[in-house]
């Protein structure tokens, strides 16, 4: 089954979530039930387990900081098969979190995991990186598409995606014919 995990100042009732939803037959994961700066990481990997825990095929869809917790969620769960990353919020080791602005620095040290970097997901990732992105830095994506051994497909758009939005379903669905 294919699942949808939004960014940090999205919803599941978010623009992609309803589209993917629509279009893809993709179940947006709630992940959360409090403001998006009293997020506890460890709950939210907790919701999305619970979520797939009786489905053996998963593919993930994660937007931004739903892509890092698709990709952490992919390294601890075999039936993961597939992760599909939309400009991921996965911060590289070697980051200074007093650089980033917009989340709080808890949310932020406990991001900055390591083990994403160490270990190799068990999983196809695919990253979809929009050029004009000035929310994820270039270096985080290329961080972890190294040392993931992850394809990148390159999209003149921004953060949101919000030029290609209407056309993501269609690139996703001919990602998962492969």
């Amino acid at each position: 089954m294919l699942y949808f995990l939004h960014g940090y100042q999205s919803s599941p009732d978010g623009e992609k979530a309803i589209i993917f939803k629509k279009t893809l037959k993709a179940i947006p994961i709630k992940y959360q039930d409090s403001a998006p700066e009293d997020l506890v990481i460890s709950k939210a990997l907790h919701r999305i387990s619970d979520a797939i825990k009786d489905d053996q095929q998963v593919v993930l869809i994660g937007s931004s900081f739903g892509g890092f917790l698709a990709a952490f969620t992919a390294l601890t769960h075999s039936t993961v098969k597939h992760i599909i990353l939309l400009n991921p919020a996965i911060i590289p080791p070697d980051v200074d979190l007093h650089t980033i602005q917009g989340i709080p620095y808890g949310i932020l040290k406990e991001m900055k995991d390591p083990q994403l970097f160490e270990q190799r997901i068990p999983a196809a990732i695919t990253i979809l990186r929009g050029t004009q992105d000035d929310i994820v830095p270039d270096q985080w994506i290329l961080s972890f598409a190294k040392a993931q051994q992850a394809t990148i497909q390159l999209y003149n758009d921004d953060h949101r995606f919000s030029k290609n939005l209407q056309k993501l379903p269609t690139i996703i669905s001919k990602l998962l014919q492969k």
